[in-house]
């Protein structure tokens, strides 16, 4: 095995126990609020800006289709609210509420402060070093033509296709 193989492998194994840790961390978080992880990770990522649900769709790497559903849901709770652009009446921004901001407030300094724990026991160098080599690898994977294409489900690997039949009886 090359050293980049066995480097590779290695990123894997510890990325995944990393996104169980991260996962973990938050899944009290959404639960107190009564949130699924993808209105969870939804709300959390909407910018005071606004951003249409295809940019939305983008940055959680899902599909518009599967995020609108997501998104009414937070609108039905009063978490987001929709509203349509004036300088372009097609598009539609997608907003948090007040009752919004403040969840995401909340539940955004819990997170910071428990990758601060993790950060402070980490000696400057390993840490510039992390970022820098994250930071990369995001731009890397951006200017790939492989670059992963938006999935259907956050919380789930890819399912295999449902007729209406079967979704119905669900």
């Amino acid at each position: 095995m090359s050293a980049f193989e066995t480097e590779t492998t290695r990123f894997i194994a510890t990325w995944m126990q990393l996104r169980q840790v991260i996962q973990a961390a938050n899944f009290n978080r959404f639960q107190q609020a009564g949130l699924s992880a993808t209105q969870f990770m939804t709300l959390n990522v909407v910018p005071n800006a606004g951003m249409t649900l295809t940019e939305l769709a983008r940055r959680l790497n899902l599909s518009p289709a599967t995020l609108n559903a997501t998104v009414h849901s937070l609108e039905e709770r009063g978490l987001v609210r929709r509203i349509r652009q004036i300088e372009d009446g097609r598009k539609i921004n997608i907003f948090a509420t007040k009752a919004g901001e403040s969840l995401q407030n909340s539940t955004s300094s819990d997170f910071h402060a428990f990758l601060t724990g993790i950060f402070s026991q980490m000696s400057k160098t390993r840490r510039e070093g992390l970022l820098a080599g994250l930071e990369q690898m995001v731009k890397l994977s951006a200017l790939s033509p492989e670059s992963p294409k938006p999935t259907r489900h956050a919380d789930d690997a890819p399912q295999g296709r449902r007729s209406s039949r079967q979704s119905r009886q669900q």
